[in-house]
């Protein structure tokens, strides 16, 4: 995935950079409108003409960036680009490809523009009615995936859904297990099931509408719930604040629906795996120790920061069966 990551909000946080004017009409692109024709244009002079547009813009990753939407404009895989690098793009190429330009110096996620993400070998559909998964999302699949992979299969629970990304890959890695998801957002379900329809494999997922884990009395439990704190909120980047707000408050401190979902745990659960910001996991080991989870550990990630918390307690009767 190349949208901004936890990782690069909270660096943009610390080195509090003021945020870029709005970016002017994409001048690196030409056009000949209202004037003589522009001369014609290679791929590789594109590609290093918008990769300095997006530099001055503040675009994060500027040279993938222009590579990622020349992919989505010309419909081919991205690395078929460096075998093109002397292809001219056409008026209607050009044309095409200039207000994603705009839109993406503008802020607007890359994902919301080509309408897809990838997520653990899986292509999604992305649109500002749910959280753009991030990379670091699928750390925690990885982590459930180990911690599940030799257990009796039983019922595992996505609370906070979205997309789909996480019960959908876990329902491919963990082929055994009976996999619900969450959330409390119709137009997130929508999405989800539209994700779902796009992987054989993953039918089986079963999807509802609920408040956190709703009547779901599940053995194991995986949640990448709201966490940004009201002064982060205040504080977004453009890409982000694209993101539904639903999706990313989790108020004063970050943890309130963290601390919602691990004080209406049934005594089914036995295992936990939660994603959250930098700083919290220890206080949400703390929350699992209190609800009788005795050695909550966590991990790290792709940047090497505490994201993650996992914890286990004596395992229940699987309900899959």
């Amino acid at each position: 995935m190349t949208g901004l990551t936890m990782d690069a909000f909270c660096a943009m946080k610390s080195r509090a950079v003021p945020p870029p004017a709005k970016a002017p009409y994409p001048a690196c692109l030409p056009t000949g409108h209202h004037r003589a024709p522009s001369p014609a244009l290679k791929l590789l002079d594109l590609i290093q003409r918008t990769t300095d547009y997006f530099t001055k813009q503040g675009v994060a990753s500027p040279r993938l960036q222009i590579e990622c939407l020349l992919a989505h404009v010309l419909q081919m895989p991205r690395m078929q680009l460096y075998l093109q690098f002397e292809r001219t793009l056409t008026p209607a190429e050009l044309d095409a490809l200039r207000p994603l330009v705009k839109r993406r110096a503008e802020g607007e996620p890359l994902q919301h523009i080509t309408g897809t993400t990838g997520f653990h070998g899986l292509t999604l559909a992305c649109t500002p009615d749910a959280l753009v998964p991030r990379p670091e999302t699928e750390v925690l699949v990885d982590l459930a995936t180990e911690a599940l992979k030799d257990r009796p299969p039983g019922h595992l629970a996505d609370i906070g859904t979205g997309t789909g990304a996480i019960a959908l890959a876990l329902s491919l890695t963990l082929p055994a297990w009976r996999i619900s998801a969450t959330d409390v957002s119709p137009a997130a379900l929508d999405l989800a099931r539209r994700n779902q329809s796009a992987h054989p494999g993953t039918e089986r997922v079963e999807l509802a509408q609920a408040d956190l884990l709703g009547p779901l009395t599940p053995d194991a439990v995986v949640a990448n719930l709201p966490y940004l704190t009201d002064a982060e909120m205040a504080s977004l980047p453009p890409e982000v604040k694209h993101d539904p707000e639903l999706a990313l408050r989790g108020g004063s401190d970050g943890l309130d629906l963290v601390r919602r979902l691990i004080a209406s745990l049934p005594d089914s659960v036995s295992f936990i795996a939660l994603e959250l910001g930098p700083g919290q996991p220890a206080t949400a080991a703390a929350l699992l120790k209190a609800r009788g989870f005795p050695a909550p550990r966590t991990a790290s990630d792709l940047a090497d920061r505490e994201r993650f918390v996992l914890a286990e307690r004596p395992s229940a009767i699987p309900t899959a069966q």
